[in-house]
């Protein structure tokens, strides 16, 4: 088989706020409605054929379980259906990720690498899918195996954005918040269990009572210093809050600084203008907003 390797690299996206709308029947008009920004450290996705016609999945180098990689699994099945047409012989291809951000921790790390995955199986595997195609297949990626609901759409939209019609790109809406002199650092305090919490349906009657409420204050208002006053309120107003971000908004709140979660993790977001501002800390990242999300490398 020629071109038997292609990489793609796709950024990664953080919210604020949001609220839940996975019921449509429809895979692809389910998601989240919510505000965000997409970051420049995302996922290196490389593709190949493998050399035993098995299927293998890497994260940073470490083989992992199909169920662990049950995203980029099933991105991959999809994508090796469109393709039987086009192959006569079985094949194995190996999906090797590589992170730049923190797992499981609200960084958007499974839509980062469905996307890169999906643009880059269409390459390897020649199936000459469109763009919309290629983002909907990492969409449905995302709903069927309980990744992020928004996240592939902020990334089809790119900097910092609100998103006030779940659903895939080209389906749901999404607009850009104009950026002005506030930049982002965020700091992750560790890994978090997010499905008992989207999955209640007391966790989401909660969440979706304050997210549109303060969703509609972004929408009122699409400035950055708006939106990082509207993430703090809902943070605090879903009882979302763990104990790590609380401790840490008590701890460093000040006139120059926003503090938020981010969601969902147990994980902070600081909006600034003056990086002498920031607090001193070692895990702290300065970074830097993404407008461009999809590369080829």
């Amino acid at each position: 088989m020629s071109d038997t390797m292609t990489n793609y690299w796709v950024a990664s996206h953080i919210s604020g706020l949001f609220a839940i709308y996975d019921e449509d029947i429809d895979l692809l008009k389910r998601g989240s409605r919510g505000a965000g920004f997409s970051i420049s450290r995302g996922t290196t996705t490389t593709v190949r054929f493998s050399d035993d016609n098995e299927n293998h999945f890497y994260f940073n180098k470490k083989e992992v379980d199909v169920n662990r990689a049950n995203i980029s699994s099933f991105v991959l099945n999809h994508c090796l259906k469109l393709a039987q047409s086009y192959y006569e012989s079985d094949f194995g291809v190996s999906i090797h990720h590589k992170f730049e951000i923190p797992l499981s921790a609200g960084y958007g790390a499974s839509a980062s690498g469905a996307l890169s995955c999906a643009f880059a199986l269409n390459d390897l595997l020649k199936l000459n899918l469109n763009e919309q195609e290629i983002y909907h297949i990492a969409h449905t990626a995302e709903i069927v195996e309980g990744g992020g609901l928004g996240d592939v759409l902020a990334l089809h939209k790119g900097g910092w954005e609100y998103r006030t019609v779940e659903g895939a790109p080209f389906i749901g809406k999404a607009e850009n918040i104009l950026s002005n002199q506030f930049k982002v650092a965020t700091l992750s305090f560790g890994e978090m269990n997010t499905k008992s919490i989207l999955k209640n349906i007391n966790w989401k009657e909660k969440i979706n009572s304050v997210g549109n409420l303060f969703l509609q204050e972004v929408i009122n208002e699409p400035t950055i210093r708006n939106f990082g006053l509207a993430s703090k309120q809902f943070a605090v107003s879903s009882m979302l809050a763990t104990p790590n971000v609380i401790d840490f908004m008590k701890k460093y709140d000040s006139d120059n600084l926003i503090i938020s979660q981010i969601m969902l993790g147990d994980g902070i977001f600081i909006l600034y203008k003056d990086s002498e501002d920031l607090p001193d800390h070692p895990n702290l990242v300065q970074e830097t907003i993404c407008h461009s999300t999809v590369k080829k490398l």
